[in-house]
C-alpha cells in the first residue's frame, strides 16, 4: 500500500547534523522520530534545507526536537553516509553529508510532539538493546510494521554511534544496519513529512 501525501514532492538537501548529548550517568539523549525512517535516534536535522549552516542547524534541531539550548559543541565526525529519508533522495549523490558533533545543552526536556513520539535518556545497555532490535529488523526477525509500532535504533545511528565510541558493533552490524538505511521501503516516496 502505498502512503500519499498532498504536499509537493521535496528533494532531499543531502546534508546533516547528528547531535549527541549525555548527562552525567553517561546517559544519551534520544528521540523517537515521528515519520521515516523509523526509530530512535539522537537529535539530528537537515543543515540546508532551512539553516544557513551547521552551528545554526544544530542548535535550531536541539532547541525544535527536545526544547534544550546548546551550550557547547565539537565535531567529532564528518563524512558521507547514504542514509535514505523521508525526501526525495539527493542528487547526484544520495544520501547525506553528516556532521557529527558532541553537545551540552540547558533547560528542560520538552520533546516536540509531531516532530517526535517523544524523548527520553538511555542508558548504554539500552542503547544497546534498541539496536539489537534494529539488527533483528534487518535479518527479517522482525517485520516493518512491527518495528514501526517498536522501534529499535534508527539505522543509521548504528553506524554513527559506533564511530563516536558509544556503540560497539562488529563489521556485520553494520552491514546489516546499511541494508536498512540504503533500501527504500515500500511507500517510498512520500515527499517530504506528510
Amino acid at each position: 500500500m502505498t502512503t500519499q501525501t498532498t504536499k509537493a514532492l521535496k528533494r532531499c538537501c543531502g546534508s546533516s547534523v547528528g547531535i549527541i548529548i549525555t548527562d552525567e550517568q553517561d546517559r544519551l539523549l534520544m528521540v523517537e522520530r515521528g515519520w521515516f525512517p523509523h526509530g530512535i535516534a539522537p537529535v539530528a536535522g537537515h543543515v540546508y534545507d532551512e539553516h544557513t549552516d551547521v552551528a545554526d542547524a544544530l542548535a535550531a534541531e536541539v532547541e525544535e526536537e527536545v526544547g534544550l539550548t546548546v551550550t557547547s559543541s565539537e565535531r567529532i565526525g564528518r563524512g558521507h553516509i547514504p542514509n535514505l529519508c523521508a525526501s526525495l533522495p539527493a542528487q547526484p549523490r544520495p544520501g547525506h553529508h553528516w556532521w557529527l558533533y558532541r553537545a551540552t545543552a540547558t533547560g528542560a526536556l520538552r520533546p516536540a510532539l509531531g516532530e517526535t513520539k517523544g524523548a527520553a535518556w538511555y542508558t548504554p545497555r539500552e542503547v544497546r538493546a534498541l539496536a539489537d532490535r534494529t539488527l533483528a529488523h534487518a535479518r527479517g526477525e522482525i517485520t516493518q510494521r512491527e518495528f514501526e509500532t517498536d522501534p529499535g535504533l534508527e539505522a543509521v545511528w548504528v553506524l554513527l554511534l559506533h564511530e563516536a565510541g558509544l556503540l560497539q558493533a562488529c563489521y556485520e552490524e553494520l552491514v546489516l544496519a546499511r541494508k536498512l538505511y540504503t533500501v527504500a521501503p515500500d511507500e517510498y516516496w512520500l515527499g517530504g513529512r506528510p
